[in-house]
């Protein structure tokens, strides 16, 4: 008989790492295992981080041509992908220790590199060596989904796990998807020098995201030179002398270098055998009750695995409610009414809380706006590309929408404020520092009281208060 380990984490991205380190740390005996050597997840080596710094490149390359309109001399950047793939690459390699087998080994855990499967509802078994547990955690996380378009798979092309080590930077390239990394990455390009288009299938960019921040992200990625194509999709691929050929729906076709799929990613599910483990699952992930605890009570799941919101925060979130019913038995359940969701473009694109439409079927729902191009700070770093909204629903903030400058920095005081329900009055009764953006989030809740303030009834009642005092 194998002993008997207090808990099993399967997968080192943030969900698993957290719920580990916290076990670990309270005296748990905590088995860590990871598919690669290398932990820290997607989110560090796929996703968050190498895209982050490489639009900071590619924010630098564009700022240099576009000078001038700081009364600097513009310049023409010489864009060496090498050295921008080292950037990225120091980046993630400052992170990683964070997240390195050293420190967790260092917390207590034992850490295993390989792939785990269950063998019954109690154990697994990775690289030959079986397992029992009294608790489990599966965090395994998520890859790109790849559709299944005539052609594609034997054409090269990119994902989000290659997509920041290019060699050279390619002198076209589409994009399939116009969701979040969809547009980051066709930013980023476009402005390191590639010939960028987009392809989406709905009607606009960002489809879960504002209509009138969709509209004008479009808008500026086409003054910076993106071709967006909506409402149509690639059915077919194939390769001519290193160049993609690739045919719409609708019969146009379109030419390019590199193709980029960016149109989602599925649960990484089918090495865990956990028909074996009595765990309910489908092709859209773990299911997992409020608790975040699968159909066998001894196994819990959190981050991508669970299909629910693909974000490292969420990830983050989820370990938080498994930590506290799993350990600390407190029956906690998850919420998702309030999490942030950020585009990092230029401008960035954030929201939380309802949508405008949903406010708008609320009898006492209303939403009010304020434009970027008028605020303060906005016009001295010219950079007024942009609206921001908020919704109330009797005087209390329940969500909040910006595309402009900092917006996924700026959308967390509303957060803050919609998970408080807190009061409209309570937002402009705060002090915020002039010039700042976060006199946005001031700006915003003015335009509340603005109509309410120059009222026909304030107006005859100051004029009565002034004649009898």
């Amino acid at each position: 008989m194998t002993a008997m380990r207090d808990l099993v984490v399967i997968g080192g991205g943030a969900g698993g790492l957290v719920v580990a380190s916290v076990a670990a740390q309270l005296g748990l005996d905590v088995v860590l295992i990871n598919r690669e050597e290398a932990m820290g997840g997607d989110c560090l080596h796929y996703g968050c981080v190498p895209s982050k710094a490489l639009l900071k490149s590619a924010s630098v390359a564009h700022n240099m041509r576009q000078a001038s309109r700081w009364g600097v001399g513009s310049v023409a950047p010489e864009i060496d992908m090498q050295m921008v793939n080292r950037v990225i690459k120091k980046a993630i390699d400052t992170i990683q220790p964070h997240d390195s087998r050293e420190r967790f080994e260092a917390l207590g855990c034992e850490v295993i590199a390989g792939e785990a499967h269950f063998t019954n509802p109690s154990q697994v078994e990775v690289s030959g060596k079986k397992i029992n547990a009294r608790h489990f955690v599966i965090a395994t996380g998520s890859h790109a989904w790849i559709p299944p378009v005539k052609g594609l798979q034997q054409v090269g092309f990119l994902t989000s796990e290659d997509m920041f080590s290019l060699p050279v930077l390619p002198k076209s390239m589409v994009i399939l998807g116009g969701g979040p990394i969809g547009v980051e990455m066709a930013q980023a390009y476009a402005r390191l020098g590639a010939e960028v288009t987009i392809v989406e299938m709905a009607a606009r960019l960002l489809p879960r995201m504002d209509a009138d921040a969709s509209m004008i992200l479009a808008d500026v990625l086409g003054s910076e030179g993106v071709s967006v194509v909506l409402n149509n999709e690639v059915v077919e691929v194939s390769e001519r002398g290193g160049i993609k050929q690739l045919t719409l729906k609708d019969g146009a076709t379109l030419q390019a270098e590199a193709l980029l799929v960016a149109i989602g990613r599925r649960p990484l599910l089918d090495a865990l055998a956990l028909e074996k483990a009595g765990v309910d699952y489908d092709a859209g992930g773990i299911r997992v009750n409020r608790k975040m605890r699968s159909s066998n009570k001894k196994i819990y799941a959190c981050g991508d695995v669970t299909g629910e919101m693909p974000l490292t925060h969420v990830a983050e979130l989820q370990a938080g409610i498994v930590i506290a019913n799993m350990i600390f038995k407190m029956p906690k359940k998850i919420n998702y009414d309030v999490v942030p969701a950020v585009v990092y473009t230029e401008p960035e694109v954030a929201q939380v809380g309802i949508s405008v439409e949903q406010c708008e079927q609320s009898a006492s729902g209303e939403v009010y706006q304020f434009a970027i191009d008028q605020l303060d700070r906005a016009v001295t770093d010219n950079s007024k590309a942009g609206v921001a909204k908020i919704l109330t629903d009797r005087g209390r903030i329940v969500g909040a929408h910006i595309i402009g400058p900092h917006a996924g920095e700026l959308i967390h005081e509303l957060a803050l404020a919609v998970q408080e329900k807190m009061k409209v009055s309570k937002l402009t009764s705060l002090v915020h520092a002039y010039p700042s953006y976060s006199q946005l989030n001031k700006r915003l809740a003015g335009q509340y009281y603005k109509d309410r303030l120059f009222s026909p009834f304030t107006k005859k009642l100051v004029a009565i208060l002034n004649r009898l005092f």
